[in-house]
């Protein structure tokens, strides 16, 4: 007799847990008016979800100067704030991370676009300077613009040991800009 009570409560248990999953409307996808215009060189991912709508698709590429950038953002998009931190050199933090992540506690959604690349090779590391303009819509509707550079360095992955140490950020300047995020982007950036 105790053994069937124990049946029923853990099926009722598992009936509510699974109840509000299975109560939830899929989402229909976007149709293609609705969904805004994005360049190879730009990327829009909204952070600030209602309930039904899902996290961005999570992005983690390190192989290029452009994907690292775009993952970097992609973390900050999804609020995944620790993650964003840890594209950084371990070494040269921007600052610390609570610092880091309250900059961010305002902003919804973050647009990029990227201007050319610039690298050289010194000393066993590869070195970039990426030019970049980040538009960033904030949770109160109001659109800021940034312009400047980010710089990054990869050491030889043939003579790393361990740990491995990735592409990652060394660091990044950004200024206000009064231009629309098209026009913010730099010709170049220094050397890196």
């Amino acid at each position: 007799m105790k053994n069937r009570y124990c049946v029923l409560i853990g099926i009722a248990m598992l009936a509510l847990h699974t109840a509000p999953v299975i109560a939830q409307e899929p989402k229909a996808p976007a149709s293609s008016s609705e969904t805004p215009a994005v360049s190879d060189t730009s990327s829009k991912i909204e952070t600030a979800l209602s309930p039904t709508q899902t996290p961005p698709e999570y992005l983690d590429n390190r192989s290029t100067p452009e994907t690292l950038i775009k993952s970097y953002y992609n973390a900050i998009n999804r609020q995944e704030y620790a993650r964003a931190y840890s594209y950084y050199l371990p070494e040269s933090p921007p600052q610390p991370f609570p610092q880091f992540q309250a900059g961010y506690e305002n902003t919804k959604s973050v647009t990029v676009q990227f201007g050319k690349v610039e690298g050289e090779g010194a000393a066993g590391s590869a070195y970039w300077s990426q030019p970049i303009a980040v538009k960033s819509e904030e949770k109160d509707g109001s659109i800021k613009v940034f312009y400047g550079c980010y710089r990054l360095k990869l050491a030889n992955p043939a003579i790393q040991g361990v740990p491995f140490v990735p592409l990652s950020l060394i660091d990044g300047t950004l200024q206000k800009s009064e231009k629309s995020m098209e026009e913010s982007v730099p010709e170049g950036c220094e050397a890196p």
